[in-house]
């Protein structure tokens, strides 16, 4: 009767031994099957995040009060897309970037190392005079995507919208690398407030580790209205650049 005990002992600890691993088993394997069946980053409907924006901008039109170059324009936004289909989504952002352009004025002594024996030696230009534009921004665009990647884990997409421009102030700076003390002048009260501008951007969604979606855009951007309050001139404020945005 005691060795049949111990039997009955013994089979029932290799059964529950069974019906454990099994178990185990089993959890494994619905665990690959749900991590199998994990969304891409490019299924989420919405994303958010940031973008920094890395343009170059100039002022273009007719009677133009100035004759202006393109300088290097630097910000960021505050960025969300909504893809209410694999393929077409809305944008919106908000952030601050520089506009606006250098300015070229008058050589009275033909370049740096041209006379520096003058006993008033001046250099006052060689494109050192800035117009730089603080503005808050807003754009609201139309967002098209391929609804498949062109390259694995690369999708192009591209937006199409319009972006309201506010002028949080407008100066000119004239560098003086010689001494450092830079003379800076607000011209503000010249300059037009608001402003509704035309934004176009192209390039690639990449899936970063399916961690985040990097986003590589060359844009482009123009006002539709006159920068000038006053005087004959007619000009527009124009960048392009390339815009990197991290989104969530």
């Amino acid at each position: 009767m005691k060795k049949f005990s111990y039997l009955t002992t013994l089979l029932l600890l290799i059964l529950s031994s069974q019906v454990v691993f099994s178990q185990e088993k089993k959890d494994i394997k619905e665990q690959i099957l749900a991590e199998g069946n994990v969304k891409s980053v490019f299924d989420k409907t919405f994303r958010w995040g940031i973008s920094w924006n890395q343009y170059w901008s100039t002022i273009k039109g007719s009677n133009l009060p100035e004759t202006y170059f393109v300088k290097p324009s630097v910000g960021f936004n505050l960025r969300a897309e909504f893809y209410p289909l694999s393929f077409v989504g809305i944008g919106a952002g908000f952030g601050v970037q520089q506009r606006g352009a250098g300015i070229i004025t008058q050589d009275n002594y033909g370049g740096s190392f041209t006379h520096p024996w003058e006993p008033n030696y001046d250099p006052d230009s060689t494109y050192r005079l800035r117009l730089r534009m603080n503005t808050i921004e807003v754009p609201i665009t139309l967002l098209l995507r391929t609804p498949f990647d062109v390259v694995k884990g690369v999708r192009l997409s591209g937006a199409l919208g319009v972006v309201w421009i506010k002028n949080d102030y407008v100066k000119t700076f004239f560098n003086k690398p010689e001494d450092g003390f830079h003379t800076i002048t607000d011209v503000s009260q010249d300059y037009l407030t608001n402003d509704l501008g035309i934004q176009a951007s192209l390039g690639a969604d990449i899936n970063a580790g399916e961690s985040c979606l990097l986003q590589v855009h060359f844009v482009y951007s123009k006002g539709t209205e006159n920068i000038y309050k006053t005087g004959p001139g007619d000009g527009r404020t124009t960048l392009y650049g390339v815009r990197v945005a991290w989104l969530f």
